[in-house]
């Protein structure tokens, strides 16, 4: 008799593979590719066969696992032969033909699928119009190309067809749209190697358009007396806008919490809680969700409570700030659209407020996350918990977000140091 079970394996990470054994002879199958999310070991639980409920997607990982395994158990209830026979049986059997879809109708299930996953307000967890414009530019493509899109299958894609698409975005678009149109078409040859329409190998020479390795915008940092101007700069003089204050106290939120602004956005009363006497923010990044293991953690100070408390009155549905609610993610058209809208119209604000505040670089909102981060490193806070407050990595904290061009206080110690 076949004895069938998963179990964990390695010493990098979470690895695990069904073992089928029987009179000495083992076969191991890895799954590890096909569970989602960034899973622990302590995830598993090896007597019961199954993830734990704080496993992320614990219950579709867990319903992953039973639908592979079914196929195996049985096939081995009247299996009378040696465990690399049965899976040699297995191999060979007849498989249903699936219908190959066209490319169109490939984007379209990825929309549909990245659709389903939501956050826990009702909003869309990620974005699908890129894959729109891509299937749009595609279109445009092959019409110029003279290839027939409505009838082009997505198994009929191959490098040399990726490659003529870039050189086409490059010629006729001037380069324009080429980070997406690489990004996303890159993205469906994943998804179709998934699927089993393609196979990836077949496009890792392709010209994919890469982005530089580090960021310029990792040296835009705020002076503090630029912070300080910021809290005062009469406003009307600068923009007649009237939601110069809202704009005004929703960055300086981002500078004392360091959060990205469509974390500040989605974040509720509800994620309050108390810790050590003290309030703080506690949530997981919109971002990273399934990935973060450990929640952001933000102390709250008088001024997040004086922001807070003067649009406490405007905001709907337990949200921070009057930005979002339960009836805009009802009524929007697009993923996260009353996110995307407020954060363009807030950066449009900020190239005058960023020419009042004396800025050599165009003022966004992420500047001030990269403000908060390198000011709470400045004056000692350990890297560590910055990094848990921002919900990135020290790795990040330092490659990415600290300015240390922008560290006045470091660089002052040093300068005191330098005495021999």
């Amino acid at each position: 008799m076949i004895t069938i079970n998963y179990q964990m394996f390695g010493t990098k990470g979470f690895q695990l593979r069904l073992r089928l054994y029987q009179d000495g002879e083992t076969k191991f199958i890895n799954v590890t590719k096909m569970l989602k999310g960034a899973i622990q070991k302590k995830h598993w639980n090896q007597k019961k066969q199954l993830f734990i409920p704080s496993c992320p997607f614990s219950d579709e990982n867990n319903a992953i696992l039973v639908q592979f395994r079914q196929k195996f158990d049985e096939m081995a209830i009247n299996w009378t032969g040696s465990v690399f026979g049965m899976i040699a049986a297995m191999e060979t059997a007849t498989e249903p033909v699936r219908k190959a879809l066209t490319v169109s109708e490939f984007i379209q299930y990825v929309v549909d699928q990245l659709n389903k996953n939501k956050h826990a307000d009702g909003s869309g967890k990620g974005s699908f119009e890129n894959y729109l414009k891509c299937d749009k530019r595609l279109q445009e493509f092959c019409k110029a190309k003279k290839i027939k899109y409505s009838k082009l299958l997505i198994t009929e894609i191959n490098a040399a067809f990726v490659n003529n698409v870039f050189e086409w975005v490059e010629r006729a678009r001037k380069g324009t749209g080429m980070c997406y149109v690489s990004k996303i078409l890159h993205s469906l040859i994943m998804k179709a190697d998934k699927e089993g329409y393609l196979k990836a190998e077949d496009f890792k020479k392709c010209n994919w358009f890469k982005k530089p390795s580090s960021s310029s915008q990792k040296f835009h940092t705020l002076t503090e007396e630029q912070c300080q101007k910021f809290t005062t700069l009469d406003l009307s003089s600068i923009s007649k806008s009237p939601l110069n204050e809202l704009y005004r106290d929703f960055c300086l939120f981002i500078l004392y919490t360091g959060q990205s602004a469509c974390d500040a956005i989605a974040l509720r009363y509800s994620d309050i809680k108390k810790i050590g006497g003290i309030s703080h923010f506690v949530f997981n990044r919109r971002k990273i969700a399934e990935k973060q293991a450990v929640p952001c953690s933000v102390p709250i100070n008088t001024e997040l409570d004086r922001i807070m408390l003067r649009w406490k009155r405007l905001a709907k549905d337990g949200y921070i700030f009057p930005i979002r609610n339960k009836e805009k993610l009802k009524t929007q058209t697009t993923n996260n659209g009353d996110i995307k809208h407020f954060i363009g119209n807030l950066n449009n604000w900020l190239k005058k407020v960023g020419k009042a505040l004396g800025c050599s670089f165009p003022l966004h909102t992420y500047t001030f996350r990269h403000t908060a981060i390198t000011h709470y490193i400045s004056k000692g806070v350990p890297v560590i918990y910055v990094s848990n407050m921002m919900g990135t990595s020290i790795e990040n904290c330092e490659k990415i977000y600290y300015n240390n061009q922008g560290d006045v206080a470091s660089r002052n110690k040093v300068l005191a140091a330098m005495k021999f």
